[in-house]
């Protein structure tokens, strides 16, 4: 693999007025900037994927920032995809990433009532604001926030469960030159990851 050293940054939520920004904000409030690496495969399987760690660098941001890593027990019914979860002042809290895939998102508010049904207190879905892809950039946390009003206005899931899930937003940066992640960024490493794989 090669890699790309990228960075979260201008994080925005979805519901502010919702009983889980309430409980999380001042927590929150540490999110200003998470660095994380881009991973280009090199194999011929998978030549060109890219991949990253940003599940494993959030969920240290939030340690650092006072919350304690959560083990979230899950019935043999509930989907195993949980990315992580944690625990602030006594409640706990599952945390999806939706990385690349905005078809899913729908999946994952659903994943959502589940982890809230077998005990979570609240939950998180992190989404981009500029995933860069092969035919422009799509920004997932505004299609994820359309996707939850539409679930409040016709009905897909309990108001009482869905003050309870949070949406977060983040943009993401390359760190060598702080410009916003693009289609051209994102072209420029597979064809950098490209030729590292072909001299190696």
């Amino acid at each position: 693999m090669t890699t790309f050293p990228v960075y979260a940054a201008k994080f925005e939520f979805y519901l502010q007025d919702s009983e889980v920004y309430s409980h999380l904000s001042l927590l929150l409030a540490a999110l200003e900037r998470i660095d994380f690496v881009l991973e280009v495969k090199n194999q011929d399987r998978n030549r060109g994927q890219i991949v990253s760690n940003f599940d494993a660098a959030l969920e240290a941001t939030l340690v650092r920032a006072g919350a304690s890593h959560h083990l979230l027990e899950l019935s043999p019914d509930v989907p195993q995809e949980l990315d992580f979860a944690f625990s602030f002042e006594g409640r706990s809290v599952a945390v999806e990433i939706e990385k690349a895939n905005r078809e899913k998102i729908l999946r994952d508010i659903l994943k959502c009532h589940m982890y809230l049904d077998a005990g979570a207190n609240y939950e998180m879905i992190a989404l981009p604001k500029n995933y860069p892809h092969t035919h422009g950039v799509w920004d997932l946390f505004n299609f994820g926030v359309q996707r939850f009003r539409e679930c409040q206005k016709y009905g897909f899931g309990t108001p009482e469960k869905l003050d309870r899930i949070l949406l977060v937003g983040f943009e993401q940066f390359c760190a060598t030159t702080s410009r916003p992640l693009s289609k051209e960024i994102r072209l420029a490493m597979r064809k950098q990851a490209a030729l590292q794989g072909g001299s190696s």
